[in-house]
Formats: structure tokens, sequence, C-alpha cells
């Protein structure tokens, strides 16, 4: 509010050296160099300097309102997109939201300042000069109130006609930022196939497609009937008022008063289109922002959780059936059908079967990184749906199949999940997940910064670490999604020792198409199509399986493990 009482201050600041130049131009002419002259002369230079310093003022409010409106903004979106649940971002890309994050919010601010701050100016400039050229001739007060309005009609309809080219070149710039994006992190693979001509070509597309926008554009502006219209209406009040000074009816002042308030009105609203045309933009942005601020999230936190949930209690699937979500928003084919499983405490659970068969999102739905599209996920009796996420993640750790790193210290990642963990837990972690010997090996141990996704490792390194990262969770229920499919056989050997020690009175379940889990697992689940094909040890289903002893013949090892069991049943 104070902000734009100042702007239309300094629009009234505008329009008073019009009125006293023309005054000091009459006192000239009547009386000569006068101090009267010379006090108006001052009169001029202290509203230029009380206008300079307005406009600072105005300047610097609005900065100050807008800068920190954006801060808020960016700070509320980052917040919001890292409470919605993983639907979310199944169907939103991550460059979209990078886009949203931070252009649409930029050009939303310079919706509000400058366009919206110029605009009250030109408004204020406009009635205030409208008013004092109605007081010099009643005439000109109607030439005015009826251009405006007929300005203002053009102006908008040219705003109108911009907007689709602006929200095409919007999103236009949202597929460079893309396809940026996506070499950048994928230069590697870009280079390892010698690509880059063709990435090349696929930018030079866009940027020249955003370039035709841009064209567009300007050819839209380069016939802009309002100016036509103001350098009209100028023109024939500059012929009206010389006639009026020919009859003497005005003096020179007067005249040149006229003038210098017509120029008033005509320095905002030379821009006044361009203004209206990035408020326009603003709102196509704001609703881009609206849109994913306004997204329905199908996973919804409990209003009063429960809080004594037994961690160590049996898991059970009931009726747990799951569809994912594609990015228009349409539901996928079921990747779990009717799931009903028990899996008692303390067990160690093996998921095995073909790709896409729907074993990593049985330990999604345990994570609750979603919600089942219908039937029950309980632990200890209690539905996962009553518990809040944080309380979930809390308890159930997770080794991710596709790990990922964060660009900080080797500490930092390995106490991501717990901020408080001390140095002998972190390190006590890495040694249970075989990481602590490479770690002391690295430049600066334990402070050494790992690169962008952990590239700068090996991919056994980064699955260390990302066991290890679990474990100072200390996690009552740990999922491992094939967690060591890039460690070599000695090193596996001995992290099965120390996840041998680390699974006691803990519930884990495994994805592995390892033979050694198999064979060490209390309960084998076999999944395919989204279905339990069967359960049980590997006794069991070896015996009574097609389908297990299909998937169990081509695991490295098989052969040598049964002959060897073949030879100690002969003996």
């Amino acid at each position: 509010m104070v902000a734009s009482v100042l702007a239309l201050f300094a629009s009234y600041l505008l329009t008073l050296p019009a009125i006293i130049i023309g005054n000091a131009i009459n006192i000239l002419e009547s009386d000569g160099f006068t101090q009267a002259f010379v006090t108006h002369v001052w009169f001029i230079l202290g509203i230029a300097a009380a206008l300079f310093v307005t406009i600072l003022l105005v300047g610097y409010a609005f900065a100050i309102i807008t800068l920190r409106w954006e801060r808020d903004a960016r700070q509320e979106f980052f917040e919001l997109v890292q409470e919605n649940s993983m639907t979310f971002h199944d169907q939103v890309d991550s460059k979209q939201l990078l886009a949203v994050a931070m252009q649409d919010v930029r050009w939303v601010r310079f919706s509000l300042n400058p366009a919206l701050r110029n605009i009250i100016s030109a408004i204020g400039t406009l009635i205030i000069a409208s008013v004092f050229l109605a007081l010099l001739d009643i005439w000109l007060g109607v030439v005015v109130v009826i251009g405006t309005p007929l300005y203002l009609f053009f102006a908008y309809r040219y705003a109108v006609k911009v907007e689709p080219v602006r929200r095409k070149r919007s999103e236009q710039n949202e597929r460079i930022t893309a396809i940026s994006q996506e070499v950048f992190r994928g230069i590697e693979v870009v280079r390892a196939f010698g690509s880059e001509d063709r990435e090349q070509e696929k930018f030079s597309e866009a940027a020249g497609a955003y370039e035709q926008l841009m064209a567009r554009e300007g050819k839209l502006g380069a016939f802009y009937i309002p100016t036509l219209i103001l350098i009209t209406v100028t023109t024939l009040a500059f012929i009206y008022g010389a006639n009026l000074v020919i009859t003497g009816t005005w003096t020179v002042g007067t005249l040149i008063t006229g003038l210098g308030l017509f120029a008033a009105i005509e320095g905002f609203s030379f821009m006044l289109p361009r203004f209206l045309l990035v408020i326009r933009g603003g709102y196509v942005n704001a609703q881009r922002i609206i849109n994913v601020l306004n997204w329905k999230d199908p996973l919804k936190e409990p209003e009063q959780g429960v809080t004594n949930t037994d961690w160590t209690g049996d898991i059970t699937f009931e009726n747990v059936s799951f569809q994912y979500t594609s990015e228009n928003g349409q539901n996928n084919s079921y990747a779990l059908k009717n799931i009903n499983l028990t899996i008692p405490t303390g067990s160690r659970v093996a998921l095995i079967g073909g790709p896409g068969g729907g074993k990593s999102t049985i330990l999604k739905l345990l994570l609750r990184l979603y919600d089942p599209t219908s039937g029950r996920v309980l632990v200890g009796g209690v539905d996962l749906r009553n518990v809040h996420t944080q309380n979930v993640r809390a308890a159930v750790g997770l080794v991710e199949q596709d790990i990922f790193l964060f660009r900080m210290s080797v500490h930092d990642n390995i106490g991501f999940g717990c901020v408080d963990a001390c140095e002998e837990e972190i390190i006590d972690a890495a040694k249970k997940a075989q990481a602590h010997e490479f770690i002391t090996k690295l430049s600066e141990g334990y402070g050494t910064v790992i690169g962008e996704r952990g590239m700068t490792l090996s991919g056994g390194q980064r699955q260390r670490l990302a066991i290890a990262r679990t474990l100072v969770q200390n996690p009552k229920i740990l999922l491992l999604d094939d967690s060591v499919s890039a460690i070599d056989a000695q090193t596996e050997y001995s992290l099965r020792k120390a996840l041998d020690e680390v699974m006691k009175n803990r519930t884990s379940i495994t994805v592995t198409q390892r033979l050694r889990t198999l064979l060490e697992s209390d309960m084998i689940v076999i999944v395919d199509k989204g279905e339990i094909v069967a359960t049980g040890t590997h006794d069991h289903l070896i015996q009574t399986s097609d389908h297990y002893r299909r998937i169990f013949e081509r695991l490295p090892g098989a052969i040598s493990y049964a002959s060897k069991r073949a030879k100690e049943g002969r003996h």
C-alpha cells in the first residue's frame, strides 16, 4: 500500500514541471529574467530532486516486497514438492519442476515489479495529467477521456494476441532447458556413443523454434495500433493549442504546459503495452505454478497418526493391488494384483521374479512411498495409512537399486538419514557395510566430497555407501533392492557376513537374484506379473514349484550347487 501511494505521488511530481515551466515562460515573456523566473527554476530543480528520491523509494519498496515474495514462493514450492508423494513425481517431470521453480516464479515477480509498479505510475500520471489538461481547456480533457479507453482497448487486444505466443515461448524455453539438462547429465553416454552432432542438432532445432516465436511476437509488436492513436491525439492537441495561441486565447507558456502534460502521458503510455504483456505473461506463469501447488495427492497423511506401532510385528499384505500413474494422469496396468502375504517377525525374506514383476513395488508400499490402490499393508496389525510417513521412514530403511548419492562429503552422505548420528556411529555403519577401508584411502577420508550422483566412485563403492547410509539409521525393518548387484564376489562375502549380524532380530526383505541369498532366506516369495506365484523355503520350492526351478536353474552357481547336493545325497 505504501509503495503504491509513493508511486502515485511520483506521478504527481512528474506532471508538475510541465506546469511550472509554462508559468516560467510566461514570466520570462512578460517580465523578463526576474527573480520570479529564477524562483521557478529553483522550484523545478527541487521537484526533480524530490522526484528522484521518491522514485528511488518506490523502486526500493517494490523490490523488497517482490523479492521477498519470490524467495517465499520458491521456498513454499520447494517444500510442497518434497512433501508430495512419488505419484506426483511420476506425473510431473523434474525438468518442468525446475522451469516452474526458477523461470515461472521469476516472471511472476517481473509482472509485479517493474510491470505492476509502472502500470500504477502510468495510470496515476494519466489521471493527474488529464485533470490538469481539463483545467487548461475542457476540450483537451474530453479528447483524453475519449482517447484513453480506445487506447487501452487496443493495448489489451494486443496483449491478448501475444499471450498464446508468450505461452508457447515459455513451453519452448522449458524444452530447451530439458534438452540441456538431459545432455549435461548424460554427457558420458553421449560421448560414448559419439552422439554429439545429433544432440547439437536437437538443441539447434529447439532454439530455432524459440527464435521463430520471438520473431512472431516482434511482428505483432511492429503493427501496434495504440502508438498510432497516441501520436495522432498528440498531433491534434498541438494543432489545437497552436491555434489558441494564434487567436490569443493561450499564451506560449500555456501551450508548452499542455504539450508537457501530453509528453508525460506519452512517456508511460509507450511502455504500457509492454507492461500489460508482462502482466498477462505473469498470469500464465502464475497458472503453471498454481497447477503444481494445487495438485491433489492421493497419499493422505492421517490427522492423528498412530505412534505406538509395533515395528517388530508381522508384516501383512491384505488383498493389495496397486497401479502406477503415468505423466498424463492415467492409471497404468496393475503392478500388483490381489497380493496376500504374511511375513513373520524377524524373517529373512527374498523376493524373486522376472523384470517388472512388482518386487520393488512391494518395497515401496512398505516404505509408504505409495499407498495401495486397494487393500491394506499392515505392520504389527496397524494399517500403514494410519501412520505418518515420517514415522514409517524412521522405522523402515531402504537400500535402493538405483543408488543416488549427494554432492557432499562421504560423512554427510552416510549420515543423511540420521543427522544427529555421531562420528562413531557413521564409522561403525561404514565398517559393517565393508566401506570403511576404501573410504580411508580417499584423498580426505570421510571428509571427501563426492562428485555429482557419486560418479567419482565405482558401482560397488556407491552401493556400500548406500548400505552404510541405511544401517546408520538402524531401521526396524530392512529393505534391500538388489543391493549387492554391483559388488564383486569377495566383497559380497564380507558384506554378507556383516549383514547377517545386522539382520538379526529384525525383519529383512531383499529383492535378489543371488543364489546365496535364496539359500539363507527363511521365506522366498516368487512374484510374476504383479501376482505371487509361490512362497516357501528353497527346499520346499525346489520340490513343489516348476516356476522356481526354472528361475533357480538360470542363477549363477546353481548347477555346481545342485551337483554338490547330489553328491552329498549319494554319500
